[in-house]
């Protein structure tokens, strides 16, 4: 089999494909690709925590981070005390980011019109099903479960026996 056929290998390029067209069209707004879905994904939850943007968006906590603070030197995200909880932050968009966001939006459907030439609503209707299971498997793999929970504190609980012996 040829490798570079391969499914994880041929998402993984589609992925990088599009990120790049995507932040062609994107340089004019002066975002990437990173900042520009996190905005996206922020402005249709304002007010959620940044651990809960880093899971809207499947952004690690750290370059989450990094990626807010660009966003707050550019004038488009804030960061606010949170309503119920004084240790966490809420994030909103700034009314900036609300003149950039359509934008970012045309950006979007453009990069997804050229991405999806060819291909016919039943085809889409069928690749967006299936990303969207290979996601849900993947993202199920990253999360410990409660048994994995469960067998970890029993294990630290139960002394090794080198540890008996002392």
């Amino acid at each position: 089999m040829d490798q570079l056929l391969f499914p994880g290998f041929s998402l993984s390029e589609a992925g990088r494909l599009y990120a790049r067209r995507f932040e062609e069209r994107s340089r004019n707004v002066g975002l990437d690709f990173g900042q520009s879905r996190a905005l996206i994904v922020l402005a249709e939850n304002e007010g959620v925590t940044q651990q809960r943007l880093s899971e809207l968006t499947a952004i690690a906590s750290t370059w989450l981070v990094r990626t807010l603070d660009r966003l707050e030197v550019m004038g488009l995200a804030e960061r606010r005390p949170h309503p119920a909880d004084r240790r966490a932050r809420s994030l909103a968009v700034t009314e900036d980011a609300k003149q950039v966001l359509p934008l970012l939006w045309n950006i979007v459907g453009e990069t997804l019109r050229e991405a999806l030439t060819g291909l016919s609503t039943k085809e889409i209707a069928i690749l967006a099903k299936a990303l969207h299971r290979v996601i849900a498997n993947l993202s199920a793999l990253d999360r410990p479960t409660a048994t994995d929970s469960v067998k970890a504190h029993a294990s630290m609980a139960t002394p090794t026996k080198s540890q008996k012996m002392r």
